[in-house]
């Protein structure tokens, strides 16, 4: 990918959702349901238990209620029913070979956040992975690491990184299309898309194209929790941000 291109293809990458799985200042909160963040949604049922007592930071939520506007009817319209159409047209196993895929090709974004955080274990866990996902896993579509060696399959991201040093959340985001952020989690992405082989690997709109479509993977098998959870919420908009926050604020006590 030509270098004066890559700052431009970062900031279309975070604008339309095309950062690591992450979305989330910890690696883990990717596999966490947050139905205003596609990309985090869970396969299972999910029950609305956000309380609303506590005060969130949520200083633009005047341009944060419009970008959820414009997401809501996204998701609605487009996104659920093209991930009812991908998992009625593309077997499981195929679809669980991508997201091996996916994930095993940012093993660098996890490792250098390991690394930076000063985990050796997860790092050696990391490293391992991908090395025997990348040649028994046959370039990572299967995951023998997981299921003959009992590695399991985590992430890490830079928003993490800056939690563990001390850096709060900020301040609450809605991202076009990606959906509930912050500003940690922002920085976050932007410096995870540097880390991600996938642009040195591909050039212009096929960047974004398949990035786009590692995010839409992620998403597919619990689009349509979102709707479940919509339909219980008085104000969307408020039951999405709280539910996000909380994660946010469970994620940096631990």
């Amino acid at each position: 990918m030509p270098r004066g291109s890559r700052p431009a293809a970062a900031l279309l990458a975070l604008a339309v959702a095309l950062g690591s799985g992450c979305a989330s200042a910890k690696g883990r909160r990717a596999q966490r349901a947050s139905p205003a963040s596609p990309g985090q949604a869970g396969s299972s049922p999910l029950e609305p238990t956000v309380v609303s007592k506590p005060e969130y930071r949520d200083p633009l939520i005047h341009v944060n209620r419009v970008f959820f506007a414009f997401n809501d009817v996204a998701f609605r319209y487009l996104l659920i029913p093209l991930s009812k159409g991908y998992k009625r047209l593309i077997p499981e196993r195929a679809r669980d070979s991508v997201g091996n895929f996916f994930h095993n090709i940012k093993t660098p974004v996890y490792a250098a956040n390991d690394l930076l955080q000063l985990k050796p274990r997860p790092l050696g866990r990391h490293l391992s992975r991908f090395v025997i996902n990348s040649t028994v896993g046959l370039a990572g579509l299967f995951d023998p690491a997981k299921t003959a060696f009992g590695l399991e399959r985590t992430q890490n991201g830079f928003g993490a990184t800056l939690s563990r040093y001390g850096a709060g959340y900020g301040f609450y985001v809605v991202l076009p299309v990606y959906g509930s952020s912050d500003l940690r989690s922002g920085v976050g992405l932007a410096a995870d898309y540097f880390l991600n082989p996938i642009p040195y690997l591909t050039e212009g709109p096929a960047t974004t194209g398949v990035m786009a479509f590692d995010n839409f993977q992620v998403y597919a098998p619990g689009a349509e929790d979102y709707k479940v959870l919509r339909r219980e919420a008085d104000d969307p908009y408020v039951f999405f941000r709280n539910l996000y926050l909380q994660g946010v604020q469970r994620d940096d006590d631990r």
